[in-house]
């Protein structure tokens, strides 16, 4: 919560002035913005001049595709590599702010910028382990949707507990922002708050593995299509989580990217089609013959 609302521009001038100056003026922020939206608008035309011929012919059958699925599997990859790229852009200034008053016998912080590095670097440190176990666990189970709302729904949890690893503090730093402090003293709560990280993270990571066992089942003609849009929203979903992160303090941050994760959850739920044979050993057959 904010106390006052400065703009981002302002924000940014304050951290970052040469000489008392901004670096950008306003009116080249705008500019640029100008220029970067007239881009986007000349995407948009060229993409539409290339492709309304292409459907108004007809799609060929092979290479048609569920659309909800492919919907679907952008908004997984939307909330757990975008939340992951987001999460390790902020997490080790999230542990040094939030564990501040943690000082030891001599009245020095523990938790000092290396400290909270290498804290940090357990989220990401997982990811050696926990993304091609997500696509192992897929292959393995059952039913690859099943498999896919499991982790989706631990990402929801891993990141609610970790928006309750700091509570709200009485006063706001330099950015209006509320200050966050531990929910419990000690070393102990430290201990409590890595331990959430790693699990956060194992189902994070977990998820895109899940992700990309799917992607060949939808359309195996249209894989690297499919896999490109999917990997294109997972980093669209960090700058706009990052851009979240700017307006917010970290805790509220945190709830987001619990509450993202419920929205592609649901999406999820409601959307993705488990692929017909997947698991037969013919599977690649089948894809070839349709």
């Amino acid at each position: 919560m904010r106390s006052e609302k400065p703009s981002i521009l302002s924000r940014e001038v304050r951290r970052n002035p040469i000489g008392g100056r901004p670096v950008l003026s306003s009116g080249a922020v705008l500019l640029i913005y100008g220029a970067l939206f007239a881009v986007y608008v000349g995407h948009v035309v060229k993409t539409l001049r290339i492709n309304l011929p292409y459907l108004r012919a007809g799609v060929p059958e092979d290479e048609k595709y569920h659309w909800g699925s492919v919907a679907a599997l952008n908004a997984t990859y939307f909330a757990n590599f975008g939340a992951e790229l987001a999460v390790v852009s902020m997490l080790p200034a999230f542990f040094q702010a939030t564990f501040r008053p943690l000082t030891g016998g001599d009245g020095e912080m523990l938790v000092t910028a290396t400290v909270a590095g290498f804290v940090a670097a357990s989220f990401a440190f997982v990811n050696l382990v926990a993304r091609p176990l997500g696509g192992y666990l897929s292959d393995r189970m059952a039913n690859r949707k099943r498999t896919m709302l499991v982790y989706m729904f631990g990402i929801v949890i891993g990141f609610f507990l970790m928006g309750n690893i700091g509570v709200w503090g009485s006063g706001v730093d330099a950015d209006g922002l509320r200050l966050v402090v531990p929910a419990f003293g000690g070393v102990g709560w430290l201990v409590v708050a890595v331990a959430i990280t790693v699990f956060a993270s194992i189902f994070v990571q977990g998820a895109e593995g899940a992700t990309f066992a799917i992607i060949p089942m939808v359309n195996r003609r249209m894989t690297g299509q499919i896999a490109g849009m999917a990997g294109a929203y997972g980093n669209v979903g960090a700058v706009m989580y990052l851009v979240l992160f700017s307006l917010v303090d970290a805790r509220t941050f945190f709830l987001i990217l619990s509450g993202g994760a419920l929205v592609a959850f649901v999406v999820t739920l409601l959307m993705l089609k488990e692929p017909e044979g997947a698991f037969d050993a013919d599977f690649a057959q089948h894809q070839d013959l349709e």
